[in-house]
């Protein structure tokens, strides 16, 4: 597999585009002047902002909040890419000993990976809005738990049969 070293992420963010059902997910990554865009699934994005803030704890890295407000209030959403590099398939995670994380993102086909630096404030403030980017999708049906498609739900629950409307 093939690593490509991105050095430090000047911005880094995660975010998705498209109405909820139809949203398509992104990592997106700025280094050395050049924005990467990486496709990815929303369960990705979902677990690298849970897990990530778990290893922040862990490794005791406490962001500078105001540093982090900064940062989400700038504005980190992601734009469709014009070509996006490739499908992320695995993500790994690492400190280094100055306190940065090291994320090293691989492809679907497992044939290239990227690894960049990012600080805990860059990530923290990523965790953010991807949590509630993720969050804002579909209503979660309160019956079978599967998100509600605004054109209709086939609620698995009521198996063919409609309760009366109340």
């Amino acid at each position: 597999m093939e690593l490509e070293e991105l050095g430090p992420a000047e911005r880094f963010a995660a975010g998705a585009i498209g109405e909820p059902g139809q949203r398509r997910f992104y990592l997106s990554v700025t280094a050395a002047g050049v924005t990467h865009t990486f496709p990815c699934e929303k369960g990705q994005v979902g677990e690298l902002a849970r897990q990530g803030l778990q290893v922040l704890i862990a490794a005791e890295l406490i962001p500078d909040q105001e540093a982090v407000d900064r940062l989400v209030t700038g504005g980190l959403e992601v734009e469709e890419p014009a070509e996006p590099r490739f499908r992320i398939g695995s993500i790994g995670m690492g400190v280094s000993g100055n306190g940065l994380l090291t994320l090293t993102l691989g492809s679907v086909d497992e044939d290239s990976s990227v690894s960049f630096v990012v600080s805990a404030e860059q990530f923290q403030a990523m965790a953010v809005v991807a949590i509630a980017v993720v969050a804002a999708g579909r209503p979660i049906c309160p019956r079978c738990g599967l998100p509600e498609d605004p054109s209709g739900h086939d609620c698995p629950w009521v198996n063919g049969h409609h309760p009366p409307s109340v």
